[in-house]
């Protein structure tokens, strides 16, 4: 039997099938511990396990109807809290994982960061362009659009550089000093109604609150 799939025709209509409004509640981590590992392994704080706990205490009056993240222990920390107190478990998304600006440390890594905003193509040797992890992290939330076609609200934990990537490309003023400006933990509010993906709000952008 054919599943009925994003594009087909539903069951007694003559039509394409209408995509359900999806809400994505874009999470950057909370506060992480840079002595307790590489960038990959590093976990959260007391005070970043704290927050995340806070995390989950302001999103406890939304309905949520999965919870991603990236692989790195500092997201999946922070989004675990919401997940739990839901009996979800947090998905794993690996194109989530922060963008590597450079694989061995850079003299000046603030100077570098601010570059790869001004020219999307350039890298430090063996780092990966901003278009690379844009067009990575788009791919991602056009895949959780295709799973989810009757809409819902999702939480996906990640990371700062690569959610101001995202964001960029939905709002093109979203830039380096945006960058900087993002607090640990962070949440943005995404929503695909159908056709494409727009902000509705965030930390740094004019809120409009997510519907129960």
């Amino acid at each position: 039997m054919k599943e009925d799939g994003v594009g087909s025709a539903p069951l007694g209509g003559s039509g394409p099938r209408r995509l359900g409004v999806l809400e994505i509640l874009l999470v950057r981590h909370a506060e992480s511990d840079p002595s307790s590992g590489t960038d990959d392994v590093r976990g959260l704080t007391d005070a970043g396990r704290d927050a995340a706990e806070e995390l989950a205490d302001e999103l406890e009056p939304y309905h949520v109807s999965a919870v991603y993240s990236s692989p790195y222990p500092r997201s999946i920390q922070t989004v675990e809290p919401t997940a739990r107190r839901r009996g979800l478990p947090v998905l794993e998304l690996v194109d989530m994982r922060e963008r590597l600006l450079s694989p061995s440390p850079v003299d000046d890594w603030l100077g570098e960061l601010s570059r790869s905003f001004d020219d999307p193509d350039y890298a430090v040797a063996g780092g990966e362009t901003s278009r690379a992890a844009q067009r990575r992290a788009l791919a991602v939330l056009d895949l959780l659009r295709v799973r989810h076609p009757d809409g819902g609200r999702l939480v996906v934990g990640s990371h700062g550089n690569l959610i101001a990537l995202i964001l960029r490309a939905l709002e093109p003023a979203v830039g380096f000093d945006f960058h900087q400006a993002m607090p640990n933990p962070a949440l943005y509010h995404l929503e695909h109604d159908g056709i494409g993906w727009r902000v509705m709000g965030g930390h740094g952008f004019v809120e409009a609150a997510p519907q129960n």
